[in-house]
Parts: structure tokens; C-alpha cells; sequence
């Protein structure tokens, strides 16, 4: 890497996953509210998993989201770790990424307890060792996200630092801005989740990430991974267009998904084929 225009993103190796090698890594997301439920959704997405890089080599599930926010013991930490071991090897071939994920960026609602435990909760998976990456919201807050970055960081653990619009794509130096501040709190990776109001948005944001991917227009110094995506039924080509773009991960649904837009693993990969 030189920072040159025209230069790709540095790769992130975490285990022997490449991220950000030019080939977008494949995540699923794990929704369940209950243990019984994410257990079995969690063996779903084991055997789907299998089926599907079967008929569709060269492809395969990289990472596995823990979506805690769905989980209704988040609170309690035995439960939690608890059902984080059992996760981590259920998953051993997989990473295993922890996301609470808040109601203000598309999150399941959840009670107050559960919103002002946070830093305890983070507290918790980061010291664990059950856990390869933790996502953490941008707006959060500065203190917060620099707190949990590096304290993630002590333990071996690699961050996300994300930010998902509900309402709008913003303007490409409101986004430019956002990567630059997850840069400097501590982000491993950078994740940027939109909403499209037209098929022009969806085409600035692929535009904005190849440029940023790729060092050009200015871009050269935001040398990290980068993930975007734009939500809904809109925005469903910049879920398969990495290879273009530059985007790093990609997330597909077995059984529910966790954000609008998402598509099936097996219709994720028959589209990646074809790009």
C-alpha cells in the first residue's frame, strides 16, 4: 500500500479471513429472541451454509452476526456468555461478529434496561474472548466509541465503527466526514448503511465507495476496509456489486433478515457468480 489514486484498501486478516482482498466476505446475521430460537436458527445456518457452498464454489459464509439486540436475556451475562460459547463453536470455521444494534439505526426495540446496560453488555463480550469483531455506532458518541474501540483492542478484538441512515443518503462529504471519524476513534473496518430515495443515490454511494476503495479524489488517506450498502428493494444491487465497488462484506439472510433489502444466502451467491 502507498496511498496512491488507484490504489486498493488494505486487507484485514483475522484468522484466514481476508477482508478486503477484493472479493466481498459473506456475513449472515443471527436474529433470535430466545436461546432455543438462535440455536436453531443458528444450526439452520449451518446446514444452509454447507448446501449452498456446495453448489456455489469459490463462495462461502465468512462471518456470522450475533444480532443481540433481538436476544431477550442481553442483560444477563451468564445467559449471554453462555450462549456466546455455545455460538463460538457452532461457528468455529466462521468469525463470530457481536452487533446490539439501536432502535435509531434499525434495531429491534428493546426496554430501557437493556439501552442503559450497554457499556456492561460491550464490557462483557470484548474481555470474553468469544467474540472476532464487535460493531459499534459512530453516534454513539465520541467517548464511547473511542472507550469500547480500545478496550476491543487490548482484548484482540476488531472493531466496526458503523453508521446506518433511515431516512436518506447523505451528501458524499457527510459521509467522507463519518469515515474519517471512524478512522481516528479506532474502526478496523468502516461500515456506512443508507437509504435511497432514487436510483441516483444508489449510484452515488457506489460511486462514493469505489472512490474511497480505491484512493481517488482525495480519498487516499482513509486507508481502512470499507462496507456499504444501500437499503431496501433499491438498493439491492450495491448487497452483490463489491468486486466493482470495493465494498468489503456483504450480508445475506437465512430465515430472517435483519435489515430491509437483504437477500437469501443461496440468491446472494447465484448473483455474486454473475458479476
Amino acid at each position: 500500500m502507498t496511498g496512491a489514486a488507484g490504489d486498493v484498501m488494505p486487507e484485514l486478516v483475522i484468522k484466514n479471513c481476508h477482508i478486503g482482498d477484493g472479493n466481498p466476505k459473506i456475513c449472515v446475521p443471527l436474529v433470535g429472541r430466545t436461546e432455543e430460537e438462535i440455536l436453531k436458527q443458528a444450526i439452520d445456518i449451518v446446514k444452509e451454509s454447507a448446501r449452498c457452498e456446495s453448489q456455489h464454489p469459490g463462495y462461502k459464509v465468512d462471518i456470522v452476526e450475533f444480532r443481540a439486540d433481538y436476544y431477550d436475556d442481553v442483560t444477563n451475562s451468564t445467559k449471554l456468555l453462555e450462549l456466546l460459547k455455545v455460538l463460538r463453536d457452532v461457528f468455529s470455521d466462521k468469525l463470530l461478529l457481536f452487533t446490539y444494534r439501536s432502535e435509531e439505526e434499525g434495531g429491534e426495540f428493546r426496554h430501557d434496561r437493556a439501552e442503559n446496560m450497554l457499556a456492561d453488555i460491550y464490557e462483557w463480550v470484548i474481555v470474553s474472548g468469544l467474540v472476532d469483531l464487535i460493531d459499534i455506532e459512530l453516534l454513539q458518541g465520541n467517548y464511547y466509541v473511542v472507550r469500547n474501540s480500545t478496550k476491543a483492542h487490548d482484548n484482540g478484538v476488531r472493531v466496526i465503527i458503523s453508521n446506518h441512515d433511515l431516512e436518506k443518503t447523505p451528501h458524499d462529504a457527510d459521509m467522507e466526514e463519518m469515515l474519517r471519524e471512524m478512522k481516528i476513534f479506532g474502526a478496523d473496518i468502516m461500515k456506512i448503511a443508507t437509504t435511497p430515495k432514487n436510483e441516483f443515490d444508489v449510484r452515488r454511494l457506489m460511486e462514493f465507495t469505489e472512490n474511497v476503495t480505491k484512493g481517488n479524489k482525495g480519498y487516499e488517506d482513509i486507508q481502512l476496509p470499507l462496507v456499504t450498502m444501500a437499503m431496501g428493494e433499491l438498493g439491492k444491487k450495491t448487497r452483490v456489486s463489491g468486486k466493482t465497488t470495493g465494498s468489503a462484506i456483504t450480508f445475506a439472510m437465512v430465515g430472517n433478515a435483519s435489515a430491509p433489502g437483504q437477500l437469501p444466502l443461496e440468491e446472494l451467491m447465484q448473483e455474486l457468480e454473475r458479476v
